[in-house]
């Protein structure tokens, strides 16, 4: 091996440190989140769970980042699992979502608010099925924390390398500075690490890269890592690889068919507030449904012309005249083959991967305001087409008394005010999936409402 500026060999661990560091006794955290996680910790710990918190443990218990990745044994997962939701169920917090990733994805939230906690149970870490790193070793070299344990510190550094660029092909930016730290410090250590699944040469190369913080030429291997990783899955272990793929291809068939995102419609007259609520609930519920897997449009996903933009608020949405019979049955017959194309090819993966759709308007725009449309076409016809378009998970009215709305947006008249506002309310009152929202409160409790519904609905289904 080339001399490298490694400072401490193969089995060199840390000591260990009680607490993190920290001198007396610990208070307890002040946030419920923060008591879930401790209490989480202590049951398995209580138990005797072998766990390790793999990364962003920083300020664990008190401070959670998005999700919080735990690597178990795999005799372990099962039972860690059980006292994790028995620890929630007295920390008042109910399981709202469950998907098997790569890893398996537990959603908490608290009853009666927004409050959520997201953790990720690793008993491998795996790539398409293969194994990208063997962490069997990690339990024998944890590091104690007090109430948690986390990697050795080349063993991090390898994960924190490895997790994301082997899925992206790109480094993650908010670790490379801990990537770059771990290597100098215990490099030797991470890159035998890596030579185990992709060679002494590769190996070598990715710990000079990581030491001289060449993220690009790391990124430019990862295609030949991919490579390397599933030839010498093939050659030297093919019946576990087999029977990882038939599993992996198992798990993959059952989410698909029950995929753990999220489709959500919001409806209702001009002034209601649906584009303020949108992005507002994805922020509230972004500890759920990550924003890089999430999407939200504006009246219908876009597969003819999609580069172009619905988001343009309409200044006069009555103002011009009806089409035609003919021409609105032509405008209505191809944006009704979109609105149901859309919803079947543009979303699915979407959901599929765990993400939150949001729409705002959508196909029941037809039934309620078709002049804003300029269409004449017979409500049997949009009901008809209707069938053949997706339908949401949740369909909420954002309603408001016609005084409030028209003090946010005077584009049409009070009386059409009135008549769309009525029309939304029965319409949504006959759909066994509609949530009507008092729109009249400021928008943040408005959004609010709307997430505590969704950790709600996912907590039933």
């Amino acid at each position: 091996m080339p001399d490298l500026p490694f400072t401490s060999a193969v089995g060199s661990v840390p000591p260990v440190i009680a607490d993190g560091g920290r001198t007396g006794p610990v208070a307890p955290p002040a946030t419920p989140e923060g008591a879930l996680v401790a209490a989480v910790f202590e049951a398995w710990r209580r138990e005797r769970v072998d766990f390790l918190v793999l990364r962003n443990y920083e300020q664990l218990p008190e401070h959670t980042t998005n999700d919080i990745d735990v690597l178990v044994r795999p005799r372990d997962r099962r039972r860690a699992e059980r006292l994790l939701l028995a620890a929630a169920h007295a920390q008042g917090f109910r399981l709202h979502n469950r998907a098997e990733f790569a890893t398996l994805a537990l959603y908490l939230s608290e009853k009666n608010s927004t409050v959520q906690v997201h953790f990720d149970l690793f008993t491998e870490l795996t790539w398409r099925g293969f194994r990208f790193l063997d962490c069997s070793g990690f339990f024998a070299r944890k590091v104690s924390r007090g109430l948690f344990y986390v990697p050795h510190p080349g063993d991090e550094a390898a994960v924190n390398l490895l997790a994301y660029t082997i899925y992206s092909g790109e480094v993650k930016e908010k670790y490379r500075e801990q990537i770059a730290a771990g290597f100098a410090m215990e490099g030797r250590h991470a890159q035998e690490l890596l030579a185990q699944s992709y060679g002494k040469r590769h190996a070598r190369r990715l710990a000079q890269a990581a030491v001289r913080k060449n993220w690009a030429a790391i990124e430019r291997r990862v295609w030949r890592l991919r490579g390397r990783l599933i030839f010498r899955h093939f050659n030297r272990h093919p019946l576990w690889t087999a029977w990882s793929a038939l599993r992996t291809l198992w798990r993959l068939g059952k989410r698909w068919c029950r995929p753990p995102g999220l489709f959500v419609v919001l409806c209702g007259p001009d002034g209601c507030g649906k584009s303020t609520a949108g992005p507002s609930v994805m922020e509230k519920l972004r500890t759920t449904f990550s924003p890089a897997k999430s999407a939200r449009f504006h009246w219908k996903p876009r597969l003819f012309n999609a580069g172009r933009s619905d988001q343009t608020p309409a200044t006069r949405p009555h103002g011009r005249p009806p089409r035609s019979k003919a021409a609105s049955l032509i405008y209505f017959c191809f944006h009704s083959l979109e609105f149901a194309l859309g919803s079947w090819l543009v979303l699915p993966p979407i959901l599929f991967r765990g993400g939150l759709v949001v729409i705002d308007r959508y196909y029941y725009d037809f039934f309620v305001d078709p002049l804003r449309y300029r269409l004449q076409v017979p409500q049997w016809l949009v009901w008809c087409a209707g069938f053949l378009v997706r339908k949401p998970d949740l369909v909420f009215l954002l309603d408001a008394p016609p005084g409030v709305l028209r003090q946010r947006k005077e584009e049409v008249a009070p009386e059409e005010t009135a008549r769309q506002r009525e029309e939304f309310l029965r319409l949504v009152r006959q759909l066994p999936n509609g949530v009507v929202i008092n729109a009249a409160h400021p928008p943040d409790h408005v959004a609010g409402e709307i997430a505590g519904c969704i950790l709600e609905h996912l907590a039933r289904r």
